[in-house]
């Protein structure tokens, strides 16, 4: 029987409709699940990235997912990994990976999670009725709806015309925010964003035609918006390397969706329940289950003592 580790995640094999075996990691309450929450990591993220929200939905009542998507640094075919962003390949796995956890938690509410790149791609499958199941809710944090800095026509041009001619060649994405190479600030917590960069998973340079099939995802965010229906919550933060709160604030009021919250902290960096302003992230997440859930959400003492923490040192 498989235990639990210390940082109470369980990994385990899934296989996409494809045949290819994925690792993924999975945060199981300790009696029987109150909602199912499936996550979607970021640009070069991880399954492994959610364990913090992973580990705190579980003590909340909450069975928690995460997959290693297609294309990124735990892909297990190795040339795959940062050459390709095909949205359908993604939503076919994320769909069919949804399905399959939403099974195994006795058909509970299904909720999904998107952070940064893999937020977008949520709101996406979303906005296009891509998942198999009915979402009850979404959480879109950091989804990177635009650039901190726009990229000229012409730079835009010459990224389509590369992946056009040399799909292949690659370049560094950090570029295109900070005009240098080095990788971006991500996190205050040093040990943490030194754990981003050593891990096996952490890509440095995506090919031509990846970026390019970024950038027009980013570019259809607005569609996105005046698409997507779902009720949301949707979490900036203000020392954002990607992108500015206000740029997040202003896609959230153009999503079609009625029921929708946005939260901002000013002072976060963009991973935020891996900064240190987590635990009023991962309050204000509950909290909004919380009220949404047909079931509500077994916070129990976990986020009173939060809240109690959080009024103590002046939150």
């Amino acid at each position: 029987m498989e235990k639990q580790s210390e940082s109470t995640a369980m990994r385990f094999n899934w296989t996409a409709p494809d045949g290819v075996v994925f690792p993924c990691e999975r945060w199981l309450p300790d009696e029987k699940p109150r909602a199912t929450l499936v996550c979607v990591h970021g640009l070069s993220g991880a399954a492994s990235d959610f364990f913090t929200l992973g580990d705190f939905v579980r003590r909340a009542g909450l069975a928690c997912f995460a997959l290693n998507l297609r294309g990124q640094g735990s892909d297990p075919h190795r040339p795959r990994r940062g050459a390709n962003l095909d949205l359908d390949d993604l939503s076919r796995d994320i769909s069919s990976f949804a399905n399959a956890m939403h099974s195994v938690s006795d058909d509970r509410p299904l909720w999904v999670c998107g952070e940064s790149m893999g937020a977008l791609i949520v709101a996406w499958m979303l906005a296009g009725n891509r998942f198999e199941q009915p979402i009850a809710g979404a959480i879109f944090s950091v989804p990177v709806v635009d650039l901190i800095k726009p990229t000229p026509w012409i730079v835009r041009q010459l990224v389509r015309t590369i992946a056009s001619l040399a799909p292949g060649v690659r370049f560094f994405p950090a570029w295109f925010i900070s005009g240098k190479l080095e990788p971006l600030r991500v996190t205050r917590d040093e040990e943490y964003e030194l754990r981003v960069r050593s891990a096996p998973h952490y890509i440095t340079a995506f090919t031509f035609r990846f970026l390019h099939q970024l950038g027009l995802l980013i570019e259809s965010s607005a569609k996105i918006a005046a698409e997507m229906k779902t009720p949301c919550l949707v979490l900036a933060a203000g020392h954002d390397v990607f992108l500015r709160p206000e740029q997040v604030q202003a896609w959230f009021d153009r999503l079609a969706a009625t029921d929708k919250t946005f939260r901002v902290y000013p002072e976060a960096y963009h991973l935020l329940w891996n900064d240190w302003d987590k635990e009023l992230v991962l309050a204000d997440i509950v909290a909004w289950l919380n009220q949404h859930a047909a079931m509500p959400v077994n916070t129990g003492e976990l986020v009173r003592e939060m809240y109690v923490r959080l009024r103590s040192e002046g939150c």
